[in-house]
C-alpha cells in the first residue's frame, strides 16, 4: 500500500489510499489539497460498516451451526 501511495503522489497528490483493518478492504479517500478534508471516499464508510455487520453475522451463524 506505501509504494501505491508514493506513486500516486507524484500524479494524483490529493489521492490517498489505505487499508481498512476491520474488513481488510483497499480505502481510497479523495481530499481537498487546502483543508485535507475527505471530498469522497470509496467504498463508503457505509459500505464497510455494512461489510463489518455481515461478517459478524455470518460469524454468529457459522459458530451456531458448528
Amino acid at each position: 500500500m506505501d509504494a501505491l501511495q508514493r506513486k500516486a503522489q507524484s500524479f494524483a497528490p490529493d489521492l490517498r489510499f489505505s487499508v481498512d483493518h476491520d474488513t481488510g478492504r483497499t480505502v481510497v479517500k479523495v481530499t481537498d489539497a487546502n483543508t485535507q478534508e475527505v471530498i469522497r471516499q470509496i467504498p463508503a464508510e457505509e459500505i464497510l460498516q455494512l461489510a463489518k455487520e455481515i461478517d459478524r453475522m455470518q460469524g454468529l451463524l457459522f459458530h451456531k451451526h458448528a
